[in-house]
Order: C-alpha cells, then sequence, then structure tokens
C-alpha cells in the first residue's frame, strides 16, 4: 500500500481508496481484518482503532497496520525496507523513539529531545538521530558523558549515531514535537546550520561531523 513515509500516512488515489504499490517500490504491509472476527491489539481500545485502516480498497474492508514498510522483489518474495510510526529499525532490531527520548532526556544537560530514523546509504532500515535543546552552552555540553549515558542504559541498536543541537525544535500548532522536516534534512550539513555530531567508532563519544566524515559515510568508509 503507496504511503507518505514521513508524513507516515496512507495515500488515497481520487476515488478515496488506498494504492497497491509496483513491483520494486516500498510500501505498508497490511492485513485484512475478517468482517465476522475482531481484531485485539491492545488494552487502550483507542490505541487499537489507531491500527485498523477502513475503506482501503472497497467500502467497508479493515485491515490491520503492521508499521513495516516492504518492498515486493518478485518471486513471492518480500524484502523488508523501513519501520514507521514511533519506532525505527535498525541493525535488525526494532526500537521505541520514545523510550530512547527517555533515556536521552535523563542525561543532567539534556533539556528536550526528539528522536527519528535517517536512512544511511548501503545500510539496511534507519540509524537513529536526536535532535535537542540543551540546558548549558554548546562548548559546555559533555559530549563524552552523554555518549557513556546513552551506551549505559540502551541497547546497541538504540543509541543515537547522530545528534543535532537545535535552539528550538519545529512544532504544530497544538505543541506537538514535528519530525519530518527533521528526517527530510537527515544528517546533510548542507541543509542546515545547526551544529552536528556522530557517534566516534573509536570510543563513547560524540566528535562533530565534518564534510570529510559525511562524505566518508556516504562512501561507506565510516563505520557507524
Amino acid at each position: 500500500m503507496k504511503g507518505d513515509v514521513e508524513e507516515d500516512a496512507p495515500i488515497r488515489g481520487e476515488n478515496g481508496f488506498m494504492q497497491t504499490v509496483a513491483l520494486g517500490d516500498a510500501g505498508l504491509l497490511i492485513f485484512p481484518v475478517q468482517s465476522d472476527t475482531s481484531f485485539f491489539g491492545y488494552k487502550d481500545k483507542k490505541a487499537t482503532e489507531s491500527k485498523i485502516f477502513r475503506n482501503v480498497f472497497k467500502e467497508g474492508d479493515k485491515w490491520i497496520n503492521s508499521g513495516d514498510l516492504m518492498k515486493d522483489i518478485g518471486c513471492s518474495h518480500a524484502q523488508f525496507f523501513d519501520r514507521v510510526g514511533d519506532t525505527f529499525r535498525w541493525k535488525g532490531h526494532n526500537m521505541s523513539t520514545t523510550e530512547v527520548e527517555k533515556i536521552f532526556n535523563s542525561f543532567e544537560q539534556v533539556l528536550l529531545s526528539t528522536v527519528y530514523g535517517v536512512q544511511i546509504p548501503g545500510t539496511d532500515g534507519r540509524a537513529p538521530m536526536a535532535a535537542f535543546l540543551a540546558n548549558v552552552d554548546a562548548e559546555k555540553i559533555d559530549f563524552r558523558g552523554l555518549a557513556e549515558h546513552l551506551i549505559k542504559n540502551l541497547p546497541p541498536y538504540g543509541v543515537p549515531v547522530f545528534l543535532r543541537l537545535k535552539t528550538k525544535l519545529p512544532t504544530t500548532s497544538t505543541h506537538k514535537l514535528q519530525k519530518a522536516p527533521l528526517k527530510k534534512e537527515g544528517f546533510d550539513l548542507e541543509l542546515t546550520e545547526d551544529a552536528l555530531y556522530v557517534k566516534d567508532p573509536r570510543e563513547a563519544n560524540y566528535i562533530p561531523l565534518t564534510k570529510q566524515i559525511y562524505e566518508d559515510i556516504q562512501q561507506g568508509k565510516y563505520k557507524v
């Protein structure tokens, strides 16, 4: 099923129904809910309902949103592509962004953070990245201490690979943090004037993301 990955939303055609993807394209994996059965997901009825799409391909049908983006590669085979919503998939594991944010925000020099996944050429899934506000000046941030804190409290695949220091985080009119603009800009030095940092592959630390390191990442020469 086609959708907007950055907005985590399905795309409907002019007829109001969703569309299947072409061979080789990525789409959201959904499962049909039979009319004579009920789908029991979360204890919270509202949360369960949020996982159900209605009127997908015809009036009255119901489908379960798996949250997985898959590619139809032919010969009855599908390939995992990405995760949507408040999770990201990195190094073969699914990770909750809220869980990473909780640990990130517990570091004494962090005021607020938002975590999301960004694509790295030649890798599957999305690498965790955190945009954050600090309660101290940039030059006083203990990046080594932050790295040690994250490594101690998160699984290896949940530790942010990239950091983006901001003075303000984008929000909606209802003050909900917006991740879509941050996802689109990723860790591209040309798309932001914010200070960017990358996890040091040699030790527990974050170092400034330079143009050379960025190019090495693009070419697969920098271990992430």
